[in-house]
């Protein structure tokens, strides 16, 4: 981007981070995304081509740096830690619009809820959930757990699905961001479970809940 002409830090900053798309790149990274792909499954609106135009300003600004592995922050980068958390927590407070439709994507909530586990919640063997949206009529979405991970599957690669999940993606949103509980989403039929009764019990526990929910 062309430079502000100004000396203020502020402005400065903006030079290097104020495109669209940079801070949401920052913020996967921070998350522990290292893969292109994995990085661009996090920000699912962005083309490959723009993200890779992004990421190569992020290297060409001390920002990122690339390796055998994939991507990594410099320590310039791991040092927006608390801009990107100031940046939400003032969103959470200030931000008057609320969460809107166009806010809702299924694809980049559940890549963060998959990232969000608590490892020793999670069963030791193999165990497959299958979570739909009925009223977006989108795709079956896959969540294999298996301690210490929990990966997101496009397919159930085979596996016997071990429990269902069908959730209204705007509440099940709301939950994330801290909102509302699960309590209430089973209550209002938000959230409806279809397994053993410890599965369903166990199953929210598997989840540390979003990096900066509310409260």
């Amino acid at each position: 981007m062309s430079g502000y002409g100004q000396f203020c830090a502020i402005a400065r900053a903006l030079e290097v981070l104020g495109e669209r798309w940079s801070l949401l790149i920052v913020r996967e990274l921070l998350m522990g995304e290292r893969r292109f792909n994995d990085i661009r499954r996090g920000i699912p609106r962005i083309s490959k081509s723009m993200l890779s135009i992004r990421l190569k300003e992020l290297e060409r600004a001390g920002v990122v740096s690339r390796d055998g592995d994939g991507y990594r922050l410099t320590a310039a980068g791991t040092g927006l830690m608390p801009v990107l958390r100031e940046l939400g927590m003032w969103a959470t407070e200030w931000d008057q619009r609320g969460l809107l439709p166009e806010h809702l994507d299924s694809d980049s909530l559940l890549w963060d809820i998959r990232r969000r586990v608590v490892p020793e919640q999670l069963p030791a063997e193999p165990t497959l959930v299958e979570l739909r949206f009925p009223a977006q009529d989108s795709k079956p979405y896959y969540l294999l757990a298996r301690s210490p991970e929990v990966t997101l599957c496009d397919e159930d690669g085979g596996h016997p699905i071990a429990l269902r999940v069908e959730a209204d993606l705007d509440a099940l949103t709301r939950y994330w961001l801290g909102e509302t509980s699960w309590s209430h989403l089973l209550r209002t039929d938000a959230v409806r479970l279809t397994g053993p009764a410890d599965l369903r019990r166990a199953f929210p526990g598997w989840f540390a809940g979003y990096l900066l929910a509310a409260g």
